[in-house]
């Protein structure tokens, strides 16, 4: 397969989870980008989402995503437990701006539209943003959290 590239689900039948379920592999690949942005002048402006370009190369994909699947109130309920759950991101927007974000679905607790999988299923909820500055973050002199040299020190001039 090529890189970056999640598998493209194709079909008319339902999958319905039973007790105990876990939903594996799971791979989650945007196929487009927008930015809410306000637009308008003079005062009078509005928030609307407009599409923008990603300029990440090939590595936004969130891969083997999984956690446990439950029925609650007969909607599917998926809790996402582990895998490749976050990608620092850069968009850029129409007019040349970049906008660099955390893509995620760490800790994401989604609620489904019904009980089975089926075509047009729909769910989302929330989910948990960390720090687009993790830990192997490296400031412009190269400190980072798990660098070891984390601090700014000088010699002390006598």
């Amino acid at each position: 397969g090529l890189a970056n590239r999640c598998a493209v689900v194709v079909g008319e039948d339902s999958i319905t989870p039973k007790s105990g379920a876990r939903l594996v592999d799971m791979c989650i690949e945007p196929k487009a980008w927008a930015v809410e942005e306000e637009i308008g002048k003079g005062g009078k402006t509005e928030k609307k989402f407009v599409n923008s370009k990603v300029m990440t190369r090939q590595t936004y994909t969130l891969e083997a995503i999984e956690g446990p699947l439950k029925v609650e109130g007969g909607n599917i309920v998926f809790t996402e437990k582990e895998g490749i759950d976050y990608a620092a991101t850069t968009i850029q927007m129409p007019g040349g701006e970049r906008v660099p974000f955390l893509f995620t679905v760490k800790d994401l607790v989604a609620k489904g539209n019904g009980g089975s999988f089926k075509p047009g299923f729909q769910m989302g909820g929330d989910f948990t943003t960390p720090s687009y500055r993790t830990g192997l973050f490296l400031d412009p002199k190269g400190r980072g959290g798990t660098t070891g040299y984390d601090m700014a020190v000088a010699l002390p001039g006598l």
